[in-house]
């Protein structure tokens, strides 16, 4: 098939195969392992940690029960890394917990704030409410807050973007640091989803499925800058916190209507562009150019719903991988063009059905390599 061609002609031909075929292997790495979000340098010494608690570790502590609901969950937005909610949250103690809060003189409704709350000054209410709760037998002491705030995202999961599923956390946190310190430290104990659901009546979001709800307990330990024990460093504070996580799915039909099919339409497009006869050089190097400015603009209204990752999502994989194709199939249109000109009438159909050949190779293999590029994406 090659023999008939010019030798500089067999080299860029071989090189168009030979691209796609080590596509897979440029993605590979983009398809391992990779943290999921932007990590803090080694030499930057953090303030705090968080150290996160089995569900049955035994509290450190008294025990403060913790329930909350949220009626409303909207205007989730995943490149602001952010989302507003409101509901309630309730808290209950015994009397040994009542003696300490009596005794530092401290307002049952400062107890705890939310740790991941954002710009209170514009969105924070808060309400405390006459109603008693009572989680257990030995604590008739509680406090029954209303609130509705903004809070933060501080992870949005990327590495299968668009169809990870996301978390969406409201973090409760012991406010004083006289809670937090030696026989007055206090632990929070979520109460169980099956006896008060975290979930109410409005916190469907649009595009996602809420698939669970549940709790996890972390142990926060902030480094005091204001003073030293002996030479041996900063002081250490241990606040408990309790996160009530709601974890969504986006729903599988909406996103192939939003983000794939506008894809496949196109990429089907330029994969049956090499079907038009090879000496329409004008018409099939139109294609591949469009194409490839299309698929810039659908890349970049995708990307604008998410905030920067420092790798390459799933759905980047597959757009890198179309770049790469659009351009190698104008390349080869472009070689297919230059030769139909530069043969004489006597080689032409000859040159016609090798390129032809070639066309259907590349088809082949554009669509091989996508398989498993989106295959192995995936999986991984």
């Amino acid at each position: 098939m090659f023999q008939k061609l010019s030798p500089s002609l067999k080299r860029i031909v071989l090189t168009l195969c030979c691209g796609l075929l080590s596509l897979v292997t440029v993605l590979l790495p983009a398809s391992g392992p990779l943290p999921s979000q932007a990590s803090t340098q080694a030499n930057v010494q953090a303030g705090s940690e968080t150290i996160q608690l089995a569900p049955d570790a035994k509290p450190e502590g008294l025990e403060v029960t913790v329930g909350i609901q949220v009626r409303n969950l909207y205007d989730l937005s995943l490149a602001n890394q952010s989302f507003l909610a409101e509901g309630w949250y309730w808290l209950n103690w015994g009397d040994d917990v009542q003696a300490v809060l009596e005794r530092l003189k401290i307002e049952p409704s400062e107890i705890v704030e939310f740790s991941n709350e954002i710009e209170p000054g514009s969105y924070r209410v808060s309400e405390v409410l006459p109603e008693n709760v009572q989680f257990r037998p030995d604590a008739p002491h509680s406090v029954y807050v209303k609130f509705s705030g903004r809070f933060y995202i501080n992870d949005v999961a990327q590495r299968l973007a668009p169809f990870d599923q996301q978390h969406l956390d409201i973090a409760l946190e012991v406010k004083p640091s006289g809670l937090s310190e030696g026989r007055n430290r206090i632990a929070l104990i979520p109460a169980p989803v099956a006896q008060a659901p975290i979930a109410g009546e409005f916190t469907s979001v649009s595009g996602f499925n809420l698939v669970s709800t549940g709790w996890t307990r972390q142990k926060v330990r902030t480094y005091q800058p204001l003073s030293t024990q002996g030479g041996e460093g900063l002081p250490a504070v241990d606040y408990s916190r309790a996160t009530a996580i709601f974890t969504y799915a986006p729903a599988p039909f909406t996103v192939f209507l939003k983000w794939m099919l506008p894809l496949f339409a196109v990429m089907g497009i330029v994969i049956l562009a090499p079907s038009i006869d090879g000496d329409l050089g004008d018409v099939r190097l139109a294609i591949p150019s469009a194409a490839l400015l299309t698929l810039v603009v659908m890349h970049d209204s995708y990307k604008t719903n998410f905030p920067p990752a420092p790798y390459l999502t799933y759905l980047d994989e597959i757009y890198t991988y179309c770049y790469i194709v659009c351009f190698t199939i104008f390349l080869l249109f472009l070689v297919g063009t230059n030769a139909h000109n530069r043969s004489s009438d006597n080689d032409r159909e000859t040159i016609t059905k090798t390129v032809n050949r070639l066309d259907l190779i590349v088809q082949v293999s554009a669509v091989s390599g996508f398989l498993i590029v989106a295959s192995v994406g995936w999986f991984s």
